[in-house]
């Protein structure tokens, strides 16, 4: 591909090449970039459009282009590497498998834990692949260091839990690191739960010791999405104690989490244990037991609390 040699290049191309490093299937994003001045830096508008603030996104791109090749201080390297990981983190909002729609996204967005969750996985993995993005835009070329910088990220109430609990994930699934993470980037709203649940649920003995209609799958959800759901309370506080307490919050989810799974498991176990043999049961009465059942993010500088926010950094 041939590097960008504009901000209108970079743009017309930053959001395949986020597709295909991410992996993803598609993304819903229309090709529309439209600047604003508004209380937002970037918004991936459920329409598809990408809304990127002038002053703060656009405007250090503009100014690495008319400099392309020069050196720069870190603060302005800095400066376009906030511009290109907004966008990076935008467009990872657009992603999703194949026949993904934003309705159903949109419909899966409201639903407990499901902004957290989205938020602190796009932000992750858009903070752990920017350099891989600017390398593929060609941007380590146009601005020279860009790649020797770091910014401090966004979302401190949200990435923090979310890499504790991606990463644990990936530990009990014997997965390398960052497949869990990358596997629910790849997703919408709509299917990130789904998978959640998913791959801790497969991660125990219990699919080989419960029927599908047992209801263990729909309690784990609900204590993810409950835990989850909770890390909103620290999305106004400093970021550092935000950090801590969204990552004391993951472990004392993952407590929970294994308490009812080793809770499930035992029950069947045991069940199955206390069964009497087919000639005792004959001489006895005494029925065969039934196995019982278990019952039923700091957010972007000025930032607004909008219906549509939900895709903003």
């Amino acid at each position: 591909m041939r590097t960008p040699a504009s901000v209108a290049d970079l743009l017309a191309v930053s959001g395949e090449i986020a597709r295909v490093l991410a992996g993803a299937d598609q993304s819903a994003w229309n090709g529309r970039v439209v600047a604003t001045s508004s209380a937002i830096l970037g918004l991936a508008h459920w329409d598809g459009t990408l809304y990127l603030d002038h002053d703060a996104i656009l405007a250090p791109l503009q100014h690495l282009y008319e400099h392309a090749g020069e050196y720069h201080a870190p603060p302005t390297l800095r400066a376009y590497r906030e511009s290109l990981a907004t966008i990076l983190h935008e467009h990872a909002h657009f992603l999703g498998p194949s026949g993904a729609t934003q309705e159903a996204a949109r419909e899966g967005f409201v639903k407990p834990g499901s902004r957290e969750l989205e938020e602190g996985v796009t932000e992750a993995w858009a903070q752990d692949h920017l350099d891989a993005y600017l390398n593929r835009l060609g941007v380590d070329k146009v601005a020279p260091g860009i790649n020797s910088v770091r910014s401090g990220g966004y979302y401190a109430a949200f990435v923090p839990a979310v890499r504790h609990l991606t990463a644990d994930l990936d530990t009990r699934n014997n997965q390398p690191p960052g497949h869990t993470l990358q596997s629910l980037n790849c997703q919408t709203a709509a299917g990130q739960f789904p998978l959640l649940v998913d791959h801790l649920y497969n991660s125990t003995r219990l699919p080989t010791l419960e029927s599908p209609a047992a209801t263990t799958r729909s309690h784990l959800e609900s204590i993810l999405r409950t835990g989850l759901s909770h890390l909103d309370v620290y999305e106004l506080v400093a970021p550092d104690l935000a950090t801590k307490k969204s990552r004391l919050t993951a472990e004392n989810l993952l407590t929970h989490l294994d308490h009812e799974i080793q809770s499930a498991e035992s029950a069947y176990t045991f069940s199955r244990a206390r069964t009497p043999s087919p000639i005792h049961t004959a001489m006895s009465g005494v029925a065969t037991p039934r196995p019982s059942t278990i019952p039923v993010t700091t957010p972007r500088p000025h930032r607004p609390a909008t219906p549509i926010a939900e895709l903003a950094r």
